[in-house]
């Protein structure tokens, strides 16, 4: 496993920056270790029963991120976040974007050496699923 540190900076939005550092680092198998700092804005989808009706909200308030999770490749990130407000309430969700640094984005990305993640359209969930290739060979 390779590890990227890096702390990003207000005004950053995250989920593109991420994206981008994955793509311009070759990184094949990209997951996020660790992150924490806060947001001005973020742009989140909740799960539904509904397989097409999918609600997103704008959270437009500073919060603490409290968990940061998901994978990313050259096909796209799925992101989850827990973010907390002044008051100890908690919203989470699916990443959409505008999810805006405030004060600092402390995040360590790891990459699985000897896989390959990528995101194919399942017409079971209506969404890009990730596969996981192993580049491992038996020796």
């Amino acid at each position: 496993m390779d590890v990227y540190p890096m702390r990003l900076l207000p005004g950053t939005e995250i989920k593109s920056y991420l994206q981008a550092f994955v793509e311009r680092n070759k990184l094949q198998a990209a997951f996020i270790l660790t992150c924490c700092g806060s947001v001005t804005k973020a742009r989140l989808r909740f799960a539904s029963d509904q397989h097409l009706d999918h609600k997103t909200v704008t959270v437009d308030e500073k919060m603490e991120i409290t968990s940061l999770v998901g994978t990313i490749c050259k096909d796209g990130a799925h992101l989850h976040t827990t973010l907390g407000n002044q008051n100890g309430q908690t919203v989470s969700g699916h990443v959409v974007g505008d999810f805006i640094v405030h004060t600092t984005a402390e995040i360590v990305l790891g990459n699985a050496v000897g896989y390959d993640f990528s995101r194919k359209f399942d017409e079971n969930t209506g969404f890009a699923e990730l596969v996981v290739e192993s580049k491992k060979t038996d020796e």
